[in-house]
């Protein structure tokens, strides 16, 4: 029944994509029953079918083990039992974050990674019809960051029509970095969901984007790109290095965020904690947006004596953040929280969570995109929360497509 509920989901996100769009007249259905198809298509073959899924599932092992590693250089740093022994977010995360930005960088080094994203920008360009500039920025954005996946195209930002930076950046929120992964990963998350979400939400925040504000100019489909130059060092040990020093401003960027996140919230429910006594009632923000976000989590597949918690959490990600939602998810998995999720409940939410579709993501486009388009600072204002809300709605349809496979 929740499968057949699913697939209602999806078409509930479409049509509130539709009623978004600015100009529904455009719309290229094709590429959008295109998207459709390749979103069944690879979650699929990550997920079901035999050989595929088993690659995909030796890969998220491969994910695991490098957490080890990166554990193993944490525990040499501050010991056995700041490593090794209770989780502590600062040393676990940290560390894998930096490591593997270390190893990133190397494979850019090497000229790999350019090699992949050039294959990958390739197949988005002829399969769902988005440009060059667009295709090199998202497909690159499940390996580097929503902004750092920008300055790729840097040179191109200022004269991007408005559907192929929207769709950027729609994309970018959509999906989440190779650090990220390895970072929810270490929290205890499925690294083959993981490694689904992470590559069908990309395909989702293009179908997504491209209804609500389609492409106009033809002349921007056929514009070709190379992606611009980055200082990768100049050997394979200083290219780690550089990578290493980025992982650990990344890393410090994510402490400060979490932190200022879950404090700011801390606070806000402090107040309405103080508000609420009057009337008897004990609820936070997370609780008012749960209820709000209940028949979301419903029509995407959660049974509807999960939904709450679902949509709780999934508020959690949009007001804080994915890795305090996450902290969440974790505790659920663990056995530690008041309320359990049967495996697919589990599955779908780990899914329906994974992108940096939170309100920080915001403040983070305006200020790093705004810098490098200054004069276009106010329409990326202008676009990022409608683009928050599409990568959200880009990410529930992804898990709705997997908790109808499950």
């Amino acid at each position: 029944m929740e499968k057949m509920i699913g697939m209602l989901g999806i078409v509930a996100i479409l049509a509130t994509a539709v009623a978004m769009s600015s100009n529904r007249g455009a719309i290229r259905w094709r590429y959008v029953l295109s998207g459709l198809a390749i979103l069944f298509g690879l979650a699929l073959l990550i997920l079901k079918i035999p050989g595929t899924s088993d690659a995909f599932l030796l890969l998220g092992h491969g994910i695991e083990k490098l957490l080890d590693y990166a554990v193993e250089g944490a525990a040499f740093v501050f010991g056995d039992d700041l490593a090794k022994g209770k989780f502590i977010f600062l040393v676990r995360i940290g560390s894998s974050i930096i490591f593997v930005a270390a190893l990133s960088a190397l494979t850019y080094y090497l000229g790999v990674m350019q090699r992949i994203v050039k294959v990958a920008a390739k197949l988005l360009t002829k399969t769902m019809g988005v440009s060059g500039p667009e295709a090199v920025s998202i497909s690159s954005a499940t390996v580097v960051g929503q902004v750092e996946c920008q300055v790729l195209i840097k040179p191109y930002l200022a004269k991007l029509t408005q559907s192929e930076l929207f769709c950027s950046i729609t994309s970018a929120m959509a999906t989440i970095s190779g650090s990220a992964l390895v970072a929810y990963t270490a929290l205890g998350m499925n690294p083959t969901h993981l490694i689904a979400a992470s590559m069908l939400s990309v395909i989702a925040g293009i179908v997504i984007s491209k209804i609500v504000i389609p492409e106009t100019d033809k002349q921007a489909l056929i514009e070709k790109v190379e992606m611009a130059h980055q200082d990768n060092g100049s050997n394979a040990f200083d290219a780690i290095a550089i990578g290493a020093m980025d992982g650990a401003r990344i890393a410090a960027n994510v402490m400060i965020m979490v932190l200022v996140a879950v404090a700011m919230v801390a606070m806000i429910n402090g107040g309405l904690s103080y508000v609420l006594s009057f009337f008897g009632v004990s609820w936070t923000i997370q609780d008012i947006f749960g209820v709000v976000l209940t028949p979301v989590a419903f029509l995407i597949g959660v049974p509807w004596d999960s939904s709450f918690e679902v949509g709780r959490l999934m508020a959690t990600e949009i007001f804080i953040n994915e890795f305090a939602a996450y902290g969440d998810l974790a505790q659920v998995m663990a056995g530690k929280a008041a309320y359990t999720l049967d495996p697919r409940t589990q599955m779908i939410t780990t899914i329906a969570l994974c992108g940096f579709a939170n309100l920080g993501s915001i403040a983070i486009n305006i200020g790093g995109l705004g810098a490098m388009v200054p004069e276009r600072r106010g329409e990326i204002a202008r676009l990022a929360l409608r683009a928050l809300i599409c990568a959200n709605l880009a990410t529930w349809m992804t898990a709705a497509v997997a908790g109808i496979l499950f």
